[in-house]
């Protein structure tokens, strides 16, 4: 088996990769164990049996068990190449595939690339949520998740779409796994999220002087030093954290269409808009966001509520 599955290797059957590492695993094996039974070697299921995955004693010349399962992975896959079967592992692993890693595998062997491959898989968190397969992604499905996403989020699931789409473009694969070949295309842009609802005439003045102020740096203590200027992108990331705070201020606050800054500033207004983040809609924050929405918000507000903190929920 050994001399076998040396010359098959050295003759390039194993990928170029991973033969030092059969290699490797087949002389540990020689020198320090004794050689193989004759019978595995077109049937990495044979193996398999012989060669238990938590044997209740590791063998000997083995240091530790993790050294002796590195060993055995390494073995099978050589039989799995060297034989065309596959073993018991590996078939209970492909039968447990759902379609977008079956898909994703289809990839791999056309060398579509690890970036492709990757955004694939960030498609399919979204679809399995939603008990979607690759030949159920529509476009209106795509445009309905994505308007609820936030901006990095929805980057993420924008370029998943986009593989989908290039997916597509391969006859085989298409027809493997029964996708349409209409693109689903560019998806629409989200609008800012004031568009609809805009900020009243005193707070939108008082965000924009602050956040010009930011830009141009603000002086700091009483020797006049300037505080360095924000980057452009601290600056978008405050105007939508402060924008979706007026969101969630007007749906708590109904009538409350033009508030003097200190009740938007108010420790009860923040805590009862925190409280209403943990309802269902278009306008919650997963948490790791809303925690990041605060901050922004904080450092605006407390210019009237110096003492405003985090709130607790």
């Amino acid at each position: 088996m050994a001399k076998t599955l040396k010359t098959w290797g050295e003759g390039g059957g194993f990928g170029e990769g991973n033969w030092p590492r059969l290699k490797a695993a087949i002389e540990f094996q020689e020198v320090l164990g004794g050689g193989f039974n004759s019978c595995s070697l077109n049937d990495p299921r044979t193996f398999e049996g012989e060669w238990s995955e938590n044997p209740s004693r590791t063998p000997d010349h083995f240091s530790s068990p993790a050294q002796y399962r590195a060993w055995r992975h390494i073995m099978i896959s050589g039989l799995e190449a060297f034989s065309g079967q596959k073993s018991r592992k590996t078939q209970v692993a492909e039968e447990g595939k759902d379609n977008w890693l079956r898909l994703r595998d289809s990839c791999k062997k056309r060398g579509f690339g690890a970036v492709h491959e990757n955004n694939l898989l960030a498609l399919r968190r979204y679809a399995l949520k939603a008990g979607v397969s690759p030949a159920e992604v529509t476009k209106p499905w795509a445009e309905s998740v994505q308007k609820d996403l936030e901006q990095s989020e929805r980057a993420v699931f924008r370029a998943g779409v986009g593989a989908l789409d290039c997916v597509r473009a391969d006859d085989d694969i298409s027809r493997t796994f029964n996708l349409s070949r209409e693109p689903i295309g560019q998806l629409e842009k989200k609008l800012p999220p004031n568009a609809e609802n805009p900020l009243p005439p005193i707070l939108a003045a008082e965000v924009g002087a602050w956040l010009e102020g930011l830009k141009a740096g603000e002086p700091v203590g009483f020797r006049g030093r300037m505080r360095p200027p924000v980057s452009e992108s601290w600056i978008r990331q405050n105007r939508f954290a402060i924008a979706w705070y007026w969101q969630r201020f007007s749906t708590v606050f109904p009538d409350e269409s033009d508030p003097e800054m200190a009740f938007l500033a108010a420790s009860e207004t923040v805590q009862r808009i925190s409280r209403s983040c943990f309802q269902h809609g278009p306008q919650q924050p997963n948490p790791d966001f809303k925690v990041g929405y605060f901050k922004n918000i904080l450092l605006f507000l407390q210019r009237w509520n110096p003492q405003l903190t985090m709130p607790n929920q």
